[in-house]
């Protein structure tokens, strides 16, 4: 990505890579204080939304495996088409 970049602007990487750092801003300590804050609820929340993802995950594929077989998503479809 640097590399494009670079080629993009018509520089170097490395200017590209200095230009960069002289922009970089590191905020006041009430915004790293904010993003700490963020940081831990993400990491608070990561783990429980992992285990919800895949337990969705699991009953999707349950549901398509069924629903290849004839089973109850086949029989719904057949009852809808009837309907």
């Amino acid at each position: 990505m640097l590399d494009t970049n670079a080629r993009a602007l018509v520089l170097s990487a490395g200017e590209v890579a200095r230009r960069a750092v002289q922009a970089f801003e590191v905020g006041t300590e009430e915004e790293a204080g904010e993003l700490r804050a963020l940081i831990d609820a993400f990491n608070e929340l990561h783990p429980e939304t992992l285990r919800i993802a895949d337990e969705c995950h699991r009953e999707v594929a349950k549901t398509l495996a069924g629903s290849t077989k004839g089973g109850p998503a086949m029989r719904r479809r057949k009852e809808t088409a009837a309907a």
